[in-house]
């Protein structure tokens, strides 16, 4: 493999990279389940060059897992599959195999089963229809076969519950796709474990054979990224490691986008689409370490809004800033209405917090971005809001975990957007900082602590 950075990470740190020393402009994206969700860049010849040597690297691959070594991945870091984890679904996940440092990767691969592009994921019949795309290929017994060793392997071990629910949902389906395919004489339960490995092992993109062999944690010390254009021959993942791994550690994704979800909503939605209980360390401690606030308690009445009712509200705010980015301003009132309920019911170190102050950076950028009016308005809202995300991501995140990378760019982006405007607005609003100097200290700092995540990464 060539040192020169993936294209992969390479787009990914344009999504926030504004900086003049750089040729990269930013992109934000909102996705679901994948952890960085990138655009790929039009640059032919680059993706020609990295599939070419992606190619060559997959001949050498080593195997990772038997059953599907027709299918190896594109390039296979330091990393060994378990196959015998006690108390995981599947008991199986990825352990390091040597100390790895943050930046690393370690694993590259190509969609096996990409998504159907005429089925909205929202459409009932989604995996089932998936199921229709690979029964009229012709490989489809070998798509079958490979399908059948992700989790639930047996219907069995799903929950009897999530197995009932399941066979409720998709058992009229699966008789009508048996019927439809009569002639591959299809058993109507192997159909429904493959629609069932599906749902429990999707990723935005499709199936990926061997990224849904990592387990889930939900502050996890991995990255995945995938392209959010599809070329001819499908998205490809890649995994890196977001903070030091010891020899003999198990490496871990989330499941869910984005992270930033309160324990009710990430165990509800873990139960449903995946079919386990998190217990992993960020879900034994709770949302937040600090106290509530006095005004949480007292609501008899039932007036005060739910975390998970404001979490309703922003999916519907980053849904509008991403099909609709002309209604920014929209999105940024129920941005700064949801920041102001959430300070009523939850302690300011509450997770859920970090999903609001992006969204309010990141409709600040488009009306930014727009030149909209009240631009020194919008400016100041930027920087507060990622200032404050900043400090709430040291506090979950490791040092070097490239979350951080984008916010540190964004301080100091607006450190700079106010000092051009007016340093005397910086200095009223922001008094962590004295006096210019060392206002322009703070942002040099940030901006070579961004670069030097971004290096790290490449």
């Amino acid at each position: 493999m060539s040192c020169q950075p993936s294209v992969s990470v390479q787009a990914a740190f344009e999504l926030f990279d504004d900086d003049s020393s750089d040729d990269e402009t930013a992109t934000p994206l909102v996705v679901s389940r994948e952890v960085v969700r990138i655009s790929i860049v039009d640059e032919r010849a680059t993706l020609t060059a990295e599939k070419q040597e992606l190619d060559a690297a997959a001949q050498v691959t080593r195997s990772l897992y038997e059953p599907w070594d027709d299918v190896k991945p594109l390039a296979v870091g330091p990393i060994d599959l378990v196959t015998n984890f006690d108390g995981v679904g599947g008991e199986r996940g990825y352990v390091a195999s040597r100390d790895l440092e943050p930046g690393t990767q370690v694993l590259v691969e190509q969609v096996y089963v990409p998504w159907p592009r005429d089925v909205d994921a929202s459409d009932p019949e989604f995996f089932v229809a998936t199921m229709e795309s690979v029964l009229v290929r012709p490989d489809y017994a070998d798509v079958m076969q490979h399908l059948s060793h992700l989790y639930p392997e047996k219907l069995s071990e799903l929950p009897e519950e999530l197995l009932t629910a399941a066979r409720k949902k998709y058992g009229s389906q699966v008789d009508e796709l048996c019927k439809n395919f009569d002639s591959l004489a299809l058993s109507r339960d192997h159909v429904l474990q493959n629609v069932l490995a599906m749902q429990c092992n999707a990723f935005d993109s499709g199936i990926f054979l061997y990224s849904a062999m990592f387990n889930h944690e939900c502050n996890p010390n991995c990255v995945k990224f995938t392209p959010e254009d599809i070329g001819p021959e499908g998205a490809v993942s890649e995994v890196r490691v977001a903070r030091p791994i010891a020899k003999g550690e198990q490496l871990t994704i989330s499941y869910l986008y984005p992270r930033e979800q309160s324990r009710e909503n990430r165990l509800k939605n873990l139960w449903e689409q995946f079919g386990f209980e998190c217990k992993c360390e960020l879900c034994k401690r709770g949302d937040s370490v600090l106290p509530s606030p006095s005004t949480a308690a007292g609501d008899s009445d039932g007036t005060k809004p739910r975390m998970q009712d404001i979490e309703k509200v922003l999916v519907a705010a980053e849904e509008l800033i991403q099909t609709k980015p002309k209604r920014a301003a929209a999105a940024l009132a129920v941005a700064l209405e949801a920041l102001s309920d959430a300070l009523e019911i939850a302690a300011h170190d509450h997770l859920v917090f970090m999903r609001i102050h992006k969204l309010v950076a990141d409709s600040c950028e488009l009306l930014l971005g727009a030149k909209s009016g009240r631009l020194c308005e919008y400016s100041i809202l930027f920087l507060r809001s990622s200032y404050e995300l900043l400090e709430l991501q040291r506090t979950y995140l490791n040092p070097d975990h490239i979350d951080l990378a984008r916010t540190l760019n964004d301080v100091s982006q607006g450190i700079q957007l106010l000092l051009s405007y007016d340093p005397t607005v910086l200095l009223t609003e922001f008094p962590e900082w004295k006096d210019f100097r060392q206002a322009s200290v703070v942002e040099n700092q940030y901006r070579q602590e961004y670069k030097r995540l971004k290096r790290l990464y490449e």
